[in-house]
């Protein structure tokens, strides 16, 4: 499982803008990481969010 925080920038005239400015597997750095994100920021039209990840299931098929 992998933790993303996702920095948006909104704007007035256009849609808002997503990346991915950092990740990791540990939730506890996770909430720190985006704590200390929220804490530096400044402009009032960037916003951090934390997604939980989880790569979606593989299936192949099993050969005989």
């Amino acid at each position: 499982m992998m933790y993303l925080i996702i920095r948006e920038n909104t704007y007035k005239n256009i849609d808002s803008v997503y990346e991915v400015c950092n990740f990791t597997t540990d939730e506890n750095k996770a909430q720190d990481m985006l704590q200390g994100y929220k804490l530096i920021e400044k402009d009032d039209s960037v916003f951090y969010t934390l997604i939980k990840y989880e790569q979606p299931l593989k299936i192949e098929r099993e050969v005989a």
